[in-house]
């Protein structure tokens, strides 16, 4: 949306209002600061039209206008003698604002772009497979045991269990399922999920669990069948199958930041992504390079 369409209303209420105040000692004020003023209160019109408040505006400018030392009379003031101006007008000002806001609203959708990405890139590096099998293949009942899995020692985060399966026109159990559920420590079970499996073409399977400190282990029964239906002949081939682990973005965020601190600390490139007040710098010479080389540059701009 744009900014200099939707400044107009919002920074016009405050002269609207103005309009009507009395005049006591008053002082104009400079254009610069009339900037600073306009800009503060276009984003207390934005923020009273997100809330809801119901309020005079003119108490809610109050405080706009002396956080940089001005009164309501001398804001009145200002405004009757931009209209005596012949070399500058209000909307000239207006303008400067609305550039403000939007290079602003550029920084802050670039901040929150960047901000994407190290989660993504985060979630990503803390990634897990912790248990995969690229074929199994079942046609003997004995040999079904191979399609229940069991994962322990868990840790909180989210895990994804995915394979393809084929159920060949040979098998002869009808209504074959995937049973999937978490174990509590108090053997409770949590998260169950079922699903019935197709039979004679090839599909898939996927289920996201949301593990937490609570939960000890997860059980995964790719060929399931209800205790009171006859277990018989199988002919099942799952591949791919696959239990992925990626810990919560928070925490993945936390960890590649230790790491990136570990590996980039002395690096000449990243400190000179800091204010030169906030980091002393040292001489290039004194890096070791080495590491610059292997390690991902999370720049600070």
């Amino acid at each position: 949306m744009n900014i200099k369409r939707r400044i107009l209303l919002p920074l016009c209420a405050v002269v609207t209002i103005l309009a009507g105040v009395g005049c006591q000692s008053q002082r104009e004020i400079p254009d610069e600061d009339l900037i600073k003023i306009f800009h503060d209160a276009y984003l207390a019109n934005a923020y009273i039209g997100e809330c809801g408040i119901n309020e005079d505006s003119l108490y809610l400018y109050e405080p706009i206008f002396e956080r940089y030392g001005y009164t309501v009379e001398d804001m009145q003031y200002t405004l009757k003698t931009f209209s005596e101006r012949k070399s500058a007008l209000l909307s000239d000002l207006m303008v400067k604002v609305s550039e403000q806001l939007e290079l602003e609203a550029r920084i802050e959708g670039r901040k929150i772009v960047v901000l994407d990405t190290i989660d993504n890139v985060a979630r990503r590096r803390y990634t897990r497979t912790v248990y995969e099998d690229s074929l199994i293949h079942v046609k003997r009942l004995r040999d079904t045991s191979k399609l229940r899995i069991k994962i322990e020692d868990l840790t909180t985060g989210d895990y994804t269990i995915s394979f393809d399966y084929y159920i060949d026109t040979l098998d002869e159990n009808r209504n074959s399922r995937v049973l999937v559920y978490a174990m509590k420590n108090d053997t409770l079970e949590t998260l169950r999920h079922t699903m019935m499996l197709s039979r004679y073409r090839d599909a898939s399977f996927t289920r996201k669990l949301m593990i937490d400190s609570t939960h000890t282990e997860i059980f995964i029964d790719m060929y399931y069948h209800p205790a009171s239906e006859e277990s018989k002949l199988p002919d099942i081939k799952i591949k791919n199958f696959k239990v992925v682990r990626v810990l919560p973005t928070e925490q993945s965020v936390d960890s590649l930041y230790h790491h990136q601190l570990n590996l980039r600390l002395l690096n000449y490139d990243l400190m000179m992504g800091f204010t030169a007040d906030t980091v002393k710098l040292v001489e290039r010479d004194s890096i070791n390079t080495e590491n610059e080389k292997d390690s991902i540059a999370l720049r600070t701009h």
